[in-house]
């Protein structure tokens, strides 16, 4: 897959393919945001171009509303990326979100990034919306482009009769569902963050944790502790990991710490990147009266974890 950063005005026409691509931000690439890459990829299979991901960084809201996203994205740009790779589209068009774009009308946007790109074909989800204040429909793209490409609609998408959206997937992201939210995104929640020091308490009681640098504006799950797949150097481990504040040592946590015990691992991985999946939620997380007690609890947790992964033990 080949990424294309565009920046207008600075830089948004390029010699590229003639591709058919679907365009919007798809936070999470769940299975609605699949489903319209997907018509993408098979509009460009049927018309022998290459198939393309058009999304935007950052996310419109921080420009718009002039303010960080905090505990919002459920993918990063760099979860997003992965995620495209897998699904084998060809070019991924990141075009960099700013006041310039946000001014442009609907007929602007279609001729600068869609006709003067060699867009062929784009697929929207059915409540796409762009241009200046979000007066383009993707309903309308014959209007804005005079007819000089075709564009297809996807519907909603829907799991157990309620809509799959990025809403959706945050809410049950808060309520600690790994179990639903496996399933509207059709993968695991996962976290892809760089192991950082910590404060190396849990090597002192037996249970090494990798600590993860995980950036604010990525959405976390609910405070608790989780049954994980953990890929280190894409190799396969089970671990759980910890969400939270770390009350039982300390008071002043002002941000969640996420912290991952990995299972029958004794490497060091401090400055490398991992990535963690999330299974299954366990248990909230408790103050203890003391370290025993805590350690007592973390056995529990590694003998659910366990049993949950059907580990032998």
């Amino acid at each position: 897959m080949q990424i294309v950063h565009l920046n207008y005005p600075s830089q948004y026409q390029m010699d590229l393919d003639p591709t058919s691509v679907a365009v919007g931000y798809f936070d999470g690439v769940h299975k609605g945001h699949q489903e319209v890459i997907q018509e993408a990829i098979n509009e460009a299979e049927q018309r022998k171009i290459k198939s393309a991901v058009m999304t935007f960084n950052p996310h419109p809201i921080t420009v718009i509303k002039k303010a960080p996203l905090k505990d919002f994205l459920i993918t990063s740009l760099d979860e997003k990326v992965n995620i495209l790779k897998d699904m084998n589209v060809d070019y991924l068009f990141v075009v960099t979100f700013n006041h310039d774009l946000a001014k442009l009308s609907p007929e602007e946007f279609v001729n600068k990034f869609f006709i003067e790109m060699n867009v062929k074909h784009v697929v929207g989800g059915f409540d796409f919306s762009f241009g200046h204040k979000g007066a383009g429909k993707i309903q309308y793209m014959d209007d804005y482009s005079n007819g000089q490409l075709t564009y297809s609609v996807v519907d909603k998408v829907t799991y157990e009769g309620e809509k799959v959206s990025s809403t959706r997937v945050r809410d049950l992201l808060t309520e600690g569902n790994m179990s639903l939210v496996s399933k509207l995104l059709g993968r695991p929640f996962t976290l892809t963050a760089k192991v950082v020091h910590g404060e190396k308490r849990g090597r002192e009681i037996g249970y090494p944790t990798a600590n993860l640098d995980v950036d604010s504006s990525h959405k976390l799950p609910k405070i608790g502790v989780y049954a994980v797949k953990v890929y280190v150097n894409q190799q396969p481990y089970y671990g759980m990991a910890n969400i939270g504040y770390n009350p039982t040592f300390t008071d002043d946590v002002e941000r969640p710490l996420v912290e991952v015990h990995i299972f029958d691992f004794n490497q060091s991985i401090y400055n490398e990147t991992i990535e963690v999946e999330f299974h299954h939620y366990i248990r909230p997380e408790e103050k203890f009266n003391n370290v025993e007690e805590l350690i007592e609890y973390m056995k529990q947790d590694e003998a659910q974890t366990k049993n949950f992964f059907k580990i032998q033990r």
